[in-house]
């Protein structure tokens, strides 16, 4: 792996593909010792730059290392990741790491348990460093806390690299290691995997297991990791799908390997449809075009059969938020009513706005949902793929704010992310893969 220094950033010019990296140590032309004290020097070195990292653990790294040397020694093998150091988003727990959710307000809570993705990366020979960053209990598009401050993108250090699971594109994006975990509850795997050049997946919903101890996002937040190739992310997918009992709404083992899938599966005659907006969102221009480009070339080059349909979605944009709030609001209770000002002004803004939901509004919003869910059934009656831009924009300013005009029409917050979100609502699978540059940056 070599990075070159641009007048903007640091720009990923050569990275092994991870697999390949786990296949060397699983041999022993490799030491997982040796892999994992290359990327520490690159952290070390490059991560001043980005803020990628929020907590490292090299001396539990190191122990870990070690051990996968010894097995492969031994003649065992380690498991299909083995040897890939692992950023971790700090949403995330393991047991005796910092648990902050990103916020001043859980600022010493330290991790109890380990998160079942985790647990199954390491039980597959990947070895934990540390947590990268997100915003504030993941509430943004970009990577910013009052906790640790700025992440900023490998691409350019003045954009972002999105969000939440910012920082764990950053970490990958600059070769920090060949793998991070993220969580997407609104496009927080996608939006990063989009602004960085990376593949970002949602799985269906129940895909990867959500427990121990998981509180918060019913039915909306999906747990995956980011990486460099397809390839990469059917590997790890492998080693984290299946059903946990600390997860009622985990889905059984789908019955096949992914990595295998990739060479199974023939796309030939595969029905797809395109849309730049959803028929309610709207997408900057430029982007449209470079994707739509990415698109008629993936149509052309797999010998897919693009259909002409029509795709006008329901806006769940009212539905979204009313759903969301209600956990917020739980996370937030116990620092009300004696908040002094520890609570910042969007949050509380939020708190105040959840505990005015009433039943109604609960029942609408799951009709709402429920129309959605409708309406790609329908349209998935008649094509197999739909194929739209992850963002609506090309990455921002690192610092925020998130855009309020696209394509000179004026959006908040959520509809800035119009385009990932509705996929959390509905529980479809969801891939972002590189579609090309905008302005000398990426977009999925």
């Amino acid at each position: 792996m070599s990075l070159g220094l641009s007048e903007r950033g640091l720009v990923p010019v050569l990275a092994p593909e991870a697999r390949s990296i786990a296949e060397d140590v699983r041999a022993g032309r490799r030491a997982a010792v040796e892999v994992l004290e290359e990327h520490l020097e690159r952290i070390e070195r490059l991560d001043p730059m980005l803020g990628a990292f929020v907590h490292l653990d090299t001396g539990g790294a190191r122990r870990i290392a070690l051990a996968i040397d010894r097995e492969v020694a031994r003649g065992g093998d380690p498991g299909p990741l083995a040897g890939l150091p692992l950023g971790v988003k700090e949403l995330e727990a393991v047991e005796g790491w910092p648990l902050t959710f990103a916020s001043t307000l859980f600022a010493g809570n330290v991790a109890r348990f380990t998160s079942t993705q985790v647990a199954r990366a390491r039980a597959a020979g990947a070895v934990p460093v540390g947590l990268t960053a997100s915003p504030e209990l993941g509430a943004a598009s970009f990577t910013a806390s009052r906790l640790h401050g700025v992440t900023r993108s490998p691409w350019d250090t003045r954009r972002t690299p999105g969000g939440s699971s910012g920082g764990s594109a950053a970490a990958v994006a600059a070769g920090l290691v060949p793998l991070a975990t993220g969580s997407d509850s609104a496009g927080s795997l996608r939006i990063p995997a989009s602004f960085c050049g990376l593949v970002g997946f949602k799985g269906t919903y129940g895909r990867v297991p959500r427990g121990p101890g998981f509180v918060g996002s019913p039915n909306l937040r999906n747990y995956g990791a980011l990486t460099r190739t397809v390839r990469d992310t059917a590997r790890f997918l492998d080693c984290v799908v299946g059903p946990d009992e600390h997860d009622p709404l985990s889905l059984p083992h789908p019955g096949t390997r992914y990595e295998q899938a990739i060479d199974d599966v023939e796309l030939a005659g595969c029905r797809v449809a395109w849309t730049q907006d959803l028929g309610f969102g709207v997408c900057d221009p430029d982007v449209a075009r470079c994707v739509r480009e990415a698109a008629t070339a993936l149509v052309r080059e797999s010998e897919l059969d693009e259909r002409e349909v029509e795709v006008a979605l329901p806006d769940p944009a009212a539905a979204f938020a009313v759903l969301m709030l209600p956990d917020l609001h739980a996370a937030l209770a116990c620092f009300f009513p004696d908040d002094d000002g520890i609570v910042p002004d969007d949050l509380r803004s939020s708190f105040e706005a959840a505990g005015r939901i009433g039943v109604a509004d609960l029942a609408q919003a799951h009709a709402a949902r429920h129309a959605l869910v409708e309406a790609l059934a329908t349209l998935f009656a008649s094509v197999d793929l739909l194929l739209l831009p992850t963002t609506a924009t090309p990455p921002f300013a690192a610092e925020g704010p998130m855009p309020s005009v696209i394509a000179g029409q004026p959006v908040d917050g959520l509809r800035s992310v119009g385009l990932t979100y509705p996929f959390n609502l509905s529980g479809h699978p969801a891939l972002s893969v590189p579609a090309g540059l905008v302005d000398g940056l990426p977009v999925g």
